[in-house]
């Protein structure tokens, strides 16, 4: 069998010159850099949402914690709720305020600390993000029973 009658082979392929072949390696270096960047970017805004998404989730539970205790015991109890849930993220909670809105409401607002691990990369392609940075939530629930 010769060559040339491989199947896979077609008689009509042209004959790649030497001036094609370094094309891929030259079309590879000028996109590479691009991709790294959405990339890098990309893990570093899910990173942030990550941790924005624990926020929220710790000041849900201490909103939830301190309606569901009396008043005296809700503060301290809530913060500690708050708290677990972000130690157990491993995300560094900097805040926990608690405001009673009336009519039977409490608000939780939750600050949390978010350290970018490319914080240059988004200032060169035009945002202003510092390092660390604080992200905040807050949640309101209505107490309990009578």
């Amino acid at each position: 069998m010769r060559a040339t009658d491989h199947p896979l082979r077609s008689s009509r392929c042209l004959p790649v010159s030497r001036a094609q072949r370094g094309t891929a390696i030259i079309e590879f270096a000028l996109v590479f850099p691009l991709l790294l960047v959405l990339t890098l970017c990309v893990v570093d805004v899910s990173r942030a949402f990550f941790v924005k998404n624990v926020a929220v989730q710790a000041a849900r539970e201490g909103a939830r914690t301190a309606v569901v205790l009396n008043a005296a015991m809700a503060q301290d109890s809530a913060s500690a709720r708050a708290r677990r849930v972000v130690n157990a993220a491993g995300v560094t909670m900097t805040g926990c305020t608690f405001t009673d809105l009336g009519n039977r409401q409490w608000q939780v607002a939750v600050t949390v600390q978010f350290d970018w691990l490319y914080p240059g990369l988004f200032n060169w392609l035009g945002g202003s993000f510092t390092n660390p940075m604080t992200l905040t939530a807050t949640d309101v629930m209505r107490k309990e029973g009578p």
